[in-house]
């Protein structure tokens, strides 16, 4: 376990650096998701009706939820890395809802998560779309953002 955590603790440094290196301020998967959707990222869910939940980055999870079968992605103000290792999480929210743009919280066993966001869709592939675009979109801007430095650099020497 504790080879597997020192694994994990590398990798964020190493995309850390990755990250930092570039000029460019890249964009949340809150934002991203908010342009694609167009929502305002404060649907909420009943707490007794989330049925499971998967973690999809250090600050995005998908929810889903029984009853009218809706699928949901919520965001966090801050990178919980414990999501990604955490094998349950606990949802706080008042009034037996779990909404964004609150105080409303994801809660793993080592830390308390602050929800941002959460959009609705009527379909998990619906869900998956909508992450697996904003990644491809925050990909690209990397990308681009990369080649720029690049040109950049070779313009100084």
């Amino acid at each position: 376990m504790k080879i597997f955590n020192c694994s994990l603790v590398l990798l964020g440094a190493v995309s850390l650096v990755s990250c930092s290196s570039l000029n460019v301020d890249l964009p949340s998967y809150d934002e991203v998701l908010r342009t694609e959707t167009e929502q305002d990222g404060r649907a909420c869910v009943r707490q007794r009706n989330i049925s499971g939940y998967g973690t999809l980055d250090d600050d995005v999870i998908s929810i889903s939820s029984s009853g009218k079968k809706r699928y949901y992605l919520a965001t966090t103000f801050m990178n919980c890395n414990s999501l990604l290792t955490s094998f349950r999480a606990g949802f706080k929210g008042d009034f037996f809802e779990v909404c964004g743009g609150r105080n409303d919280k994801i809660i793993t066993s080592d830390e308390a998560c602050p929800i941002r966001s959460i959009f609705e869709f009527d379909t998990k592939d619906q869900a998956m779309d909508a992450f697996n675009h904003a990644e491809k979109t925050i990909e690209s801007i990397r990308d681009e953002a990369k080649k720029q430095q690049d040109a950049d650099e070779q313009k100084t020497d």
